[in-house]
């Protein structure tokens, strides 16, 4: 086995991929800086293997072996070999290397264009297919992001100018200030971003593993890699160059230009500028937590109210023997029985659930007992009113007032008024009335009022005594309908001490009388020291109109129109409202 085989471990001529296995696992074992010598003999065994695999799989005869001119002692090509053929394809064998290698020389500069117009033949159409084949092995990537052309000549010469530049920088074993100066010169910036030269540069990092790191370094400077997520076609490269991440960190603080910038400015600035930021820092972080504070705390109230519509929907169940729902999505306070969803009632938090608390407040019971006096009133013909105590009854949605005005008529509504007091009763042994009561102690409280327009005859509370008493009520009522009440007008609005002197009068009820179909309430107005009738006063049934005639004038009515004569006045009273009264006595 002979030389350049036997130093890469092979056993003869084999294929270029066996040739590039052998190399990559001798350099394992043989480190440039540890072994230099035997590190050039690996070398130019490498490059001698590889340029007769390329010949044999071209079909070209072997050339004779000579050495080149002013390679030196040290075995390694000069910087004055000739630049057209590549190290590989030239077809020259490499001298074998001498014992002490000797260091490459720095040439004061390169000129590429010299060098790329020397290696006319052999060399650029090895570049070429070589392209072609790293355009089919890339052809993925070359569709998806075609950025140059190589169909014009410029392009071409300029990609294979620069990675025959490659190729005899590595093979000269030029230093990092000169691979420097090719990165920085237009040949280099010119194809940079060609995406043939790109695929070029890979495989030129596949076949060459033992490329220093600062050479890497500065191509990965060149490429800036700090920022490569907008440089995606660049990913494959980053991956060969092998750059650390802490490498790349410090180069891109390196060319960062705010932190160059702030390196620039003066010490008063530097610390004006950070105590403007720490300002707006703090004033931020107050603002952040803040927000998050209130967010938070809506994230309770909201989980809270959840908690308490289901649980007060179980608690109501278990109390009135029903199913609840919460009928309005945007009202959780708002409850009604799932068998009467429109029937709505609120429901509130009251401290903790326990033998002798609820849990919770509610008006439903008042709901149901507005219901059942709305459908007594309908039932007999009479008006109700709502009030709420003294405070107002707004009738808000779900709210049950706290007292119930029944406006009576002046005649006929005894009757009403037993039996509103039966039905008050029933409603006192029905259990949704007492369920609270009993279980709580939380009686249902409010009041029924008995009046006509504003002036009350009877009221009572639920909770005092004995509640609405019918009897009492009904008696309060006959002795204050009819003429009770024509009296009070003539009384308070001061008509009949105007008709009769003041203190010199008695108003005696005289019943009801009918006229033309229409009955009124008649009082007398009597002399008081002699008993002698002086005013004849008819109170309409309804209560909002009254007629003023001197005695004996009656004799003269035939029909209700009889009665509008004389002088309209209105009078407004307290507690009985508006009252038109027509008066036909002359004044003296």
């Amino acid at each position: 086995m002979s030389w350049p085989w036997s130093e890469l471990g092979l056993p003869g001529p084999t294929e270029l991929p066996e040739i590039r296995r052998a190399y990559a696992q001798r350099l394992k074992t043989t480190h440039p800086e540890d072994d230099p010598e035997g590190f050039q003999r690996l070398h130019a065994a490498y490059q001698q293997a590889s340029r007769d695999a390329r010949r044999r799989s071209r079909g070209t005869p072997e050339p004779d072996t000579t050495v080149f001119s002013g390679g030196g002692a040290s075995g390694q090509p000069s910087a004055t070999m000739d630049p057209g053929e590549s190290l590989e394809d030239s077809g020259q064998p490499p001298c074998p290397p001498a014992p002490e290698p000797q260091a490459p020389v720095e040439t004061s500069d390169w000129d590429y264009e010299r060098l790329f117009a020397e290696g006319e033949a052999e060399a650029r159409e090895a570049n070429l297919r070589r392209m072609e084949q790293l355009r089919r092995k890339n052809r993925a990537r070359y569709a998806a992001q075609q950025r140059q052309s190589l169909d014009r000549d410029e392009t071409r010469d300029a990609v294979l100018l620069a990675i025959r530049a490659l190729e005899l920088l590595y093979a000269s074993g030029a230093s990092p200030a000169q691979w420097q100066r090719f990165l920085d010169s237009p040949a280099f910036l010119s194809v940079r971003a060609n995406l043939d030269f790109i695929f070029a540069l890979e495989d030129f990092l596949e076949r060459h593993p033992d490329l220093s790191l600062e050479i890497r370094r500065a191509i990965f400077r060149a490429y800036e890699f700090q920022n490569g997520s907008r440089y995606p076609i660049y990913r494959r490269l980053y991956q060969l160059l092998g750059v650390h991440r802490q490498d790349r960190r410090r180069l891109a603080r390196e060319r960062s230009v705010w932190r160059n910038r702030w390196r620039s400015f003066p010490a008063w600035r530097k610390t004006g500028i950070a105590v403007c930021f720490s300002i707006l820092a703090v004033f931020m972080a107050v603002g952040l937590w803040v927000n998050l504070r209130g967010a938070y705390r809506d994230f309770t109230q909201r989980r809270e109210a959840k908690q308490w519509q289901v649980q007060s929907l179980q608690w109501l169940e278990e109390d009135f023997g029903q199913a609840f729902v919460h009928p309005l999505e945007d009202r959780e306070e708002i409850c009604a029985p799932a068998a009467a969803p429109s029937l709505y009632f609120w429901i509130l938090p009251d401290g903790e659930r326990s033998e002798r608390r609820a849990g919770y407040r509610t008006d439903y019971p008042h709901i149901l007992l507005k219901r059942k006096l709305e459908e007594f009133a309908e039932a007999w013909g009479l008006g109700l009113r709502f009030d709420s105590a003294g405070e107002g009854y707004q009738g808000s949605l779900g709210e049950a007032p706290g007292a119930y005005l029944f406006d009576l008529p002046l005649l006929g509504a005894g009757e009403a008024i037993t039996a509103l007091g039966a039905l008050l009763d029933d409603l006192k042994a029905e259990s949704w009335y007492r369920v609270l009561q009993d279980k709580y102690g939380g009686a249902m409280t409010y009041q029924i009022f008995l009046c006509h327009g504003e002036l009350s005859f009877y009221d009572a509370v639920s909770t005092e005594g004995g509640g609405f008493d019918a009897g009492y009520a009904r008696a309060q009522y006959e002795a204050h309908a009819g003429g009770a009440f024509c009296r009070y007008i003539l009384e308070q609005s001061g008509l009949a001490a105007r008709h009769m002197g003041e203190d010199a009068y008695i108003l005696q009820d005289q019943g009801t009388e009918e006229i033309s179909g229409e009955t009124f309430f008649r009082v007398t107005g009597l002399q008081k020291d002699g008993g002698q009738p002086l005013v004849q006063y008819f109170l309409a049934s309804g209560g909002r109109v009254l007629f003023c005639l001197p005695e004996g004038a009656q004799a003269r009515i035939t029909h209700v129109t009889d009665l509008y004569r004389g002088t309209s006045l209105p009078i407004e009273l307290e507690g009985v409202g508006l009252v038109m009264a027509w008066d036909q006595i002359q004044p003296e």
